[in-house]
C-alpha cells in the first residue's frame, strides 16, 4: 500500500513550496494537504498561546490522518509546537514539527542561537522547542535568543516578498556579529537565506530538513 503523509497548514501560502520540495524528495509517497487560515487569529487574540478548542482542532485534523492511514502528520505553523504536544498524548500517529530537524542542529552548532522569527506569537513555541532539542543533545547552557524580525510580517501579507527577505537578511548579518549560528524559524523564510550567502556563520533554514527528517516514516 502507498505511504501517506499529511500536513497541516495554517497559512495557505505556505501549502504550495512544501508540496514542492515534498514531491521532488518523496515522489512515492501520496501527500495530503490540510489548512485552516482561522487558527493564528485566535493565537493572537490569545496572547500567543494556543486555546484548547486549537488543541483539539489538531486532534481533530490529526485523528483524520490517523484514520486515512497516514504514517506521519506533520505541522507546518511553528506557532502549534505546544498544542502539537499536547494533540500527540490522544493520538498513536506521529505529529512532527515542520521546523523540529533545523532546531535539533542549531543547538549542536555552537553555544549561542539567534533564531530569527516574523511573527511574535511563535516566540513561546520556538524557545520551548530549541531549549527541548538543547536538554536533548546534552547542551543545557546554550543561550538561545529570539529576534523578531519587525516589519517583515507586514510586508509578506502586503505582497512585498523582496522587502520581507532584505529585512531578515538585514536581521541574519546583525545577529552574526555575536551569535554562533542562525536559524529562521518559519518556512515562509526560506528565500531569504540566499542573501546570506557571503555569512561566515550557520544559517539554517526549516523547509528541506523538515521534509528530509521524515524518511523514516517511510521505510
Amino acid at each position: 500500500m502507498k505511504k501517506k503523509a499529511v500536513f497541516f497548514h495554517s497559512t495557505f501560502g505556505t501549502v504550495s513550496p512544501v508540496e514542492e520540495v515534498f514531491r521532488n524528495q518523496f515522489p512515492e509517497v501520496q501527500l495530503i494537504s490540510l489548512a485552516e487560515d482561522g487558527i493564528l487569529p485566535e493565537v493572537i487574540a490569545n496572547d500567543g498561546v494556543p486555546t484548547p478548542a486549537i488543541i483539539k482542532r489538531l486532534i481533530g485534523y490529526a485523528g483524520m490522518a490517523q484514520e486515512a492511514g497516514a504514517s506521519v502528520f506533520v505541522c507546518v505553523c511553528t506557532t502549534l509546537g505546544m498544542a502539537m504536544r499536547d494533540a500527540q498524548k490522544a493520538l498513536s500517529i506521529p505529529l512532527v514539527m515542520i521546523d523540529a530537524a533545523m532546531l535539533r542542529r542549531a543547538v549542536t552548532l555552537g553555544d549561542r542561537i539567534a533564531l530569527l522569527i516574523t511573527f511574535p506569537p511563535t516566540k513561546q513555541a520556538s524557545m520551548a522547542a530549541a531549549r527541548e532539542f538543547a536538554k536533548e543533545a546534552g547542551h543545557e547552557s546554550a543561550v538561545i535568543d529570539i529576534i523578531t524580525v519587525a516589519g517583515a510580517r507586514e510586508a509578506i501579507l502586503q505582497g512585498d516578498s523582496a522587502t520581507h527577505d532584505r529585512l531578515i537578511a538585514a536581521a541574519a548579518h546583525k545577529a552574526a556579529l555575536d551569535h554562533d549560528v542562525i536559524a529562521f524559524a518559519q518556512v515562509s523564510m526560506v528565500n531569504a537565506a540566499n542573501l546570506c550567502a557571503d555569512m561566515t556563520v550557520p544559517v539554517l533554514t526549516s523547509l528541506e530538513p523538515g521534509i528530509a527528517q521524515l524518511e523514516e516514516y517511510f521505510v
